[in-house]
């Protein structure tokens, strides 16, 4: 009684369904075919939908999800949304790296970059790694050949990257530059997580992340260096900077004041511990209060 009120194309998909088994499986291969056929906005953000509930099963394996990572990022592209789509396929690198379909996501990653984006530092960076990550892979002719005019070793390679983003003209980092030696820089760290380089590629990303005023990136990117590598060097200062730049940047004194906090009681030694103590003592305070402050502080010594 309610068909009458059915779009034509849930009348179809509806009358589809109707004639096939009951099973998620079949619902899905159903609702793939006619997205295929015919690619509606409500039938995009349906199968959108049934996408991410198979990344949440807990019936599905790592490799069965990292092949639905890559159809996900394909009908995300199709959708226009290319930010979700790498995001996606940055994230099933990470979560399913040792999945068979890993080199393929890691495949079209460097085609949204060279294609859509028109990035060819980063599509660089990507062919780079799946040649040395994936030497019998599917595509790695296709980006030996894309390197052809490039032979670098990828440290050379963004080496080459993070000294090309100052501009000697307007004596400022290059927004798209900076930004490029960013991407490469998480990348490398992504797929190589247990290179020795990586950490510190990463700290050099969030530094520049904060110099072009993109603070979340660089949050991000501080809390990865010190969850995922507590022993390097610079893990405590990865937590001072992140302390810092929602104190200084963004504003947020709440979370400033708990990371100063949770610096000094990790790392109470550290060099950046009495940098720490002011700028607690100083949360919130503007440059004016903080001399009327030293003059207080003489006046009663």
């Amino acid at each position: 009684m309610y068909i009458k009120y059915l779009s034509p194309f849930c009348l179809f998909l509806v009358l589809i369904l109707a004639c096939q088994p009951d099973g998620a499986g079949t619902k899905l291969a159903n609702l793939e075919q006619a997205v295929a056929e015919k690619p509606t906005a409500e039938a995009i953000q349906q199968l959108l939908g049934l996408y991410q509930s198979e990344l949440q099963s807990t019936e599905k394996d790592a490799a069965s999800k990292a092949q639905t990572i890559g159809k996900l990022a394909q009908l995300q592209l199709k959708n226009n949304q290319v930010p979700e789509a790498i995001q996606t396929l940055k994230t099933g690198i990470g979560d399913y790296y040792a999945a068979p379909a890993t080199a393929n996501n890691l495949w079209s990653l460097g085609q949204i970059f060279s294609d859509r984006l028109k990035s060819s530092s980063v599509a660089s960076t990507v062919n780079k790694l799946y040649v040395q990550l994936f030497p019998t892979g599917a595509h790695a002719q296709a980006a030996k050949q894309a390197m052809a005019q490039d032979a670098t070793t990828i440290s050379a390679h963004l080496d080459s990257l993070g000294s090309k983003m100052y501009n000697e003209q307007t004596h400022r980092l290059d927004t798209k530059a900076a930004g490029d030696f960013i991407e490469s820089c998480e990348l490398f760290a992504l797929l190589q997580p247990e290179d020795p380089k990586s950490p510190d590629y990463l700290h050099k990303a969030g530094e520049t992340a904060r110099a072009i005023r993109a603070f979340p990136r660089a949050i991000g990117i501080y809390d990865r260096i010190y969850a995922k590598y507590p022993k390097f060097e610079k893990a405590p200062q990865a937590l001072f900077l992140k302390a810092f730049t929602y104190d200084n940047d963004l504003k947020d004194y709440a979370k400033a004041r708990a990371l100063y906090t949770e610096f000094l009681e990790k790392f109470p030694n550290d060099d950046f511990a009495d940098d720490t103590q002011f700028l607690l003592k100083n949360l919130g305070k503007s440059d004016e209060e903080i001399i009327q402050s030293f003059g207080g502080e003489k006046k009663s010594n």
